[in-house]
């Protein structure tokens, strides 16, 4: 297999990682950037608040409690996995 190859397969399944985890992020939003040398870049958006908002308060899922949920399902796709960055948007 090609390098190209192998990257385009590795972003489709951290793609899809993604599309499975995003529900349970509390409304905050994370979308693939770059995936170099076994470091993972996203943009994230953090969750709205929302005053009126029923019974769940999104603000308080943290960018560091993203990352580290993040980090467990990124060590099982990436062989030579590192870390993972968040771009704030």
């Amino acid at each position: 297999m090609e390098k190209v190859e192998i990257a385009q397969e590795l972003r489709h399944k951290v793609e899809d990682m993604l599309s499975m985890v995003r529900p349970s992020l509390g409304g905050a939003d994370v979308r693939l950037r770059e995936i170099g040398r076994g470091v993972v870049t996203l943009e994230y958006y953090r969750p709205l608040s929302n005053p009126s908002a029923c019974h769940v308060d999104r603000t308080l899922i943290s960018k560091e409690i993203v990352k580290e949920a993040l980090e467990d399902k990124l060590k099982k796709i990436i062989p030579d996995f590192k870390e993972v960055i968040l771009l704030e948007n």
